[in-house]
Order: C-alpha cells, then sequence, then structure tokens
C-alpha cells in the first residue's frame, strides 16, 4: 500500500473513530456493536512524497510511485464500504489523535452533543495534516457526517472531502476487532 494510500485509510479509521467517540463532557449517543460504514468522495492534489524520498529515486522508479500513487489516490476516490466494532470504552474514552505514527497531532472539539460532535485535527512532522470532522447521530442506531483533510509535504498538497455514513448492525462484532486493538 502506498504512503499517501494509507494516509487516506488512516483518515477514514481516525473518523471513525470520532464518530463513535465522545470527548469530555455530553456523550455522542451510539449504540456500541458491529457498524457498517460507507465512505465516499474525492480526492485531488499532488500525493506528499517527501523531497528526500523523490531525490533517491531514479526518474524510472519516480515514474512508477508517482503513477501508483496516482491510481491509490483515484481509489480512494471510490465509494468504501467496511465494518468496524465500537466498543462500549471507546464510546467512554473519546477520540485520541496524539500518537498517529510519525505524526504529532492536536485536537480541538468544536462542538460537542449528544447528537453531534464537530473536531478539528492539526498534526505535524515530516507530512503535515489539518481538517475536520463533523458526525450527526441521526439516531442511536445512525450517523452521518463528513471528514475534509489536506495533506502536505513541501509544495505537494492532496486534499481529501470525505461524506461518512455509519449503520449499527448489532450488538455483537463477531470476528471484527475494535480499531485498536491488536
Amino acid at each position: 500500500m502506498s504512503k499517501s494510500h494509507a494516509i487516506l485509510v488512516g483518515l477514514g479509521l481516525a473518523a471513525l473513530s470520532l464518530a463513535s467517540a465522545h470527548a469530555a463532557g455530553a456523550k455522542f449517543n451510539i449504540k456500541p456493536g458491529l457498524w457498517e460504514i460507507t465512505s465516499t468522495g474525492s480526492t485531488t492534489g499532488v500525493p506528499p512524497i517527501p523531497a528526500d524520498v523523490l531525490a533517491h529515486m531514479s526518474p524510472a522508479q519516480r515514474t512508477r510511485i508517482e503513477a501508483a500513487m496516482k491510481a491509490a489516490i483515484a481509489h480512494s476516490s471510490a465509494p468504501h464500504v467496511f465494518k468496524s466494532c465500537v466498543t462500549e470504552k471507546q464510546l467512554e474514552k473519546g477520540p485520541d489523535f496524539a500518537n498517529r505514527s510519525e505524526r504529532a497531532c492536536k485536537q480541538t472539539v468544536l462542538k460537542r452533543t449528544a447528537s453531534a460532535i464537530e473536531v478539528h485535527v492539526e498534526c505535524t512532522g515530516k507530512e503535515k495534516m489539518s481538517g475536520v470532522f463533523r458526525y450527526r447521530a441521526t439516531s442511536r442506531e445512525a450517523f452521518r457526517g463528513t471528514t475534509d483533510f489536506v495533506v502536505s509535504n513541501g509544495d505537494r498538497t492532496m486534499t481529501s472531502k470525505r461524506s461518512v455514513e455509519g449503520k449499527w448492525l448489532g450488538a455483537d462484532c463477531g470476528s471484527v476487532k475494535p480499531q485498536g486493538s491488536r
């Protein structure tokens, strides 16, 4: 999986974590258990490949890597449906972006009620990332939201805008493990 595609997958997982969680204060009122998440949207721009990585590639390698990353971006723009297990502990603990791979992330809760949550996330490191998660519980068994993110590295910037819908499938997660568990 390319680094840019991994970033996008990570954003999707972070969005799910946020949608299934609350920060101190009003609890985002959804049920724990197995959720089906549908994510649609688009990713545009230039994959943020670090200049030092590009400098160590031959022109042929660079062409192959950039083509693979463009294909990954096109694939990420297609609708994705996946299942996620949300635990009561996640609902109680709330979102935590502080330990995301190579990034140091700061999150600011902009809005938090039983039916809505909005969080701004700003990450630093080799690649800069900033964006906003907005989710609204339409019932205890459904939510809708958006994620808007920009990832950059020098003059290379990639933008991702996604719509997310979650549908509760049941209390038993079966073989689906909660995010963050190993």
